[in-house]
């Protein structure tokens, strides 16, 4: 029900920026044709070559692997900081001095801890949140939208593309909370001694206005690339178990194919020059399979190819 809604939603989308296009004058006539005249890079393989619910889990396996990467950078002295930061406010705001004091105090020693162990650490990651953008498309309708968009922005009906622009992403948000360390130390410092003197509105304002100094670090990963991972990795598997699995690993590198296409057309890496790279990877690994060579070397290169590309693309922002 859920995909189908987005399906819904995505030809909504089409539809109208179309009837947008559709009350352009007929001078313009000449230019839309010439513009949908263009032709879709490649069309979507029949088969996938594995079952849905087991690329499901593997996208779903690398986006967990991503997030717990993160998590593993997270600081348990600087969660408590934060903890005990909060705390403070909260007996700021009922009055309570003598508790306010002593979580400033407590959040002063993990710091300190913590600058003991890490002098260089200049942030502090605090949280890790993650949002799903999921696409469900083809190359063809990603194509008729964004020529519909075009058009449309090109004759300034901004309004309609503003916030339906957004839809077309397919990709792991990952956001992570960051608090510069410089400024930790030195405002539980003057809010302890606000506090100290009864100036207990200026210390909470104090610690308030440092919590607002937390920065948000985002790493966006297409979807399609992850998409495009599990699928290699299936067909590696698949083809170092039996020769008789050939049809399934073919269908599988033509999907994955397909999935960085569909990356490249969503404009994850700016067109970099390295999906034609990739492509052209995937295009002689077939060709060795197909010809019932040993590819194992040759997936294994694909694979750490494609790892260091979706890295440096999705680089934190």
């Amino acid at each position: 029900m859920m995909n189908m809604m987005k399906y819904i939603r995505t030809s909504g989308l089409l539809m109208s920026l179309l009837v947008i296009m559709g009350l352009f004058s007929c001078t313009n006539q000449k230019a839309v044709s010439e513009s949908v005249s263009e032709e879709v890079q490649m069309d979507k393989p029949a088969e996938l070559g594995m079952s849905a619910d087991s690329l499901k889990a593997g996208v779903k396996e690398k986006e967990e692997e991503a997030v717990a990467e993160l998590n593993e950078q997270m600081i348990d002295e600087a969660a408590e900081a934060l903890e005990q930061t909060h705390e403070a406010i909260k007996a700021l705001e009922k009055g309570d001095k003598e508790a306010a004091l002593k979580a400033i105090e407590a959040a002063t020693g993990k710091l300190e801890v913590l600058l003991a162990r890490e002098p260089e650490l200049a942030m502090l990651p605090l949280e890790v949140s993650v949002k799903r953008h999921d696409l469900i498309s083809d190359l063809e309708t990603i194509r008729e939208i964004k020529k519909a968009v075009r058009k449309a922005i090109k004759e300034d009906h901004f309004q309609v593309v503003r916030d339906e622009m957004a839809s077309l992403a397919s990709e792991i948000e990952i956001n992570t909370a960051m608090l510069p360390l410089a400024a930790f130390p030195e405002a539980l410092k003057t809010a302890a001694a606000q506090a100290d003197q009864d100036e207990l509105d200026a210390a909470k304002q104090t610690l308030t206005q440092l919590l607002n100094t937390i920065v948000i670090e985002t790493r966006r990963i297409p979807l399609p690339i992850l998409r495009a991972e599990v699928m290699i990795a299936q067909a590696k598997q698949e083809d170092a178990k039996d020769e008789d699995k050939k049809k399934e690993v073919l269908q599988l590198l033509d999907n994955a194919e397909y999935q960085l296409i569909m990356a490249e057309e969503l404009g994850y890496g700016k067109r970099d020059k390295e999906y034609a790279e990739l492509n052209k990877a995937i295009e002689e690994l077939k060709k060795s399979v197909e010809a019932g060579e040993d590819s194992q070397d040759l997936f294994q290169q694909l694979k750490d190819k494609l790892a260091a590309f979706k890295n440096r693309i999705t680089s934190k922002s």
